[in-house]
């Protein structure tokens, strides 16, 4: 009797380890770690600046809180503008020379979108002990002039002054 064709066997599969991983496995694990990377120093820079921030602000709330026990609006906006400065000069070391339309200039220069005049202001009521000032708003502007100036990165050049010994 003739044979009905060839004898066949059984397919199997061949065992496929899942280790050593494919290399498109080992990119797409590497891009992972850097962008974990990269988030959590980001994430960190952020906290940090919120803390620096913060930590410049404090004498704003010190400044306020004497306020509020004495009363006197000349020593608040003394401690106020003493604020804007140290700040200014942070970004711009010849902005401590500056006074009246120039000081205007700088301050709306460093925060384009914030309306300055209460905070030039400051200036002029440090030296008149009776002088009105709503201390919440200028407090505010005060707080709000600062966080964007800090918030923003120093543009190239600029900066602290560095004096040579």
């Amino acid at each position: 009797m003739p044979q009905p064709g060839p004898e066949l066997r059984d397919i199997h599969v061949p065992h496929v380890s899942w280790w050593p991983l494919a290399p498109g496995w080992w990119i797409l694990a590497a891009l992972l770690v850097a962008g974990l990377i990269v988030l959590l120093w980001s994430w960190r820079r952020r906290v940090h600046r919120r803390r620096y921030i913060d930590g410049v602000l404090a004498g704003l709330r010190l400044a306020r809180t004497r306020h509020a026990d004495d009363g006197d609006n000349a020593a608040f906006a003394a401690s106020a503008h003493e604020l804007l400065r140290r700040v200014a000069r942070t970004r711009d070391p010849g902005s401590v020379t500056l006074s009246a339309r120039a000081w205007r200039d700088a301050l709306a220069a460093m925060a384009p979108k914030r309306d300055v005049s209460r905070l030039v202001v400051l200036g002029e009521v440090m030296y008149r002990p009776r002088a009105p000032l709503d201390v919440d708003a200028v407090a505010m502007d005060v707080d709000g002039w600062v966080r964007d100036v800090l918030s923003r990165p120093a543009a190239r050049g600029t900066g602290r002054a560095h004096v040579a010994p």
